[in-house]
Formats: C-alpha cells, sequence, structure tokens
C-alpha cells in the first residue's frame, strides 16, 4: 500500500511539474480565497492526518503537500464568504 502511495505522489509532482514548464504555472494571491487545496487539506484533518504525519506514516524528510494545495487552489478556488 505504501509503495502505491508513493507512486501516486510521485506521479502527481510530475503533472505539475509538467504543467508548469509548458507555462501553466498559479503564482496569483488572491484574499480572501480558498480553494480545492484548502478544502482537501482541512477535509484530511478532521480525520488526523496532517503533514507531519503523512511524512511520519511514509518516512518521508518532504511531501510537497504545500506545493500540491497551492497548486490545487489555483485551479480551483471560490471567493470566501
Amino acid at each position: 500500500m505504501a509503495d502505491n502511495n508513493m507512486k501516486t505522489i510521485a506521479e502527481m509532482d510530475t503533472i505539475i511539474a509538467n504543467l508548469e514548464k509548458q507555462g501553466i504555472v498559479f503564482d496569483a494571491k488572491v484574499a480572501e480565497t480558498e480553494g480545492l487545496g484548502d478544502l482537501v487539506e482541512n477535509t484530511l484533518k478532521k480525520f488526523g492526518v496532517t503533514e507531519e504525519r503523512f511524512k511520519e506514516w511514509f518516512n518521508l524528510k518532504e511531501c510537497n503537500c504545500t506545493k500540491r494545495k497551492k497548486w490545487l487552489n489555483n485551479l480551483f478556488s471560490w471567493v470566501k464568504k
């Protein structure tokens, strides 16, 4: 199972890197917005899955969770009420 998860993480990082090479880079910072990355992070936290715990489970020094969160936020975002 851990091997499948590591493979998925590597595939996601590869996809993001390839899109960035093609010029699809998300750096926009809009105040009072929320996005898919925030939604995923908040949902996982409710189940006790934090970035630190994720690193511990898979013996990682860095998981690039923040980069994926930012990327997802820029892909799908909305204004907070």
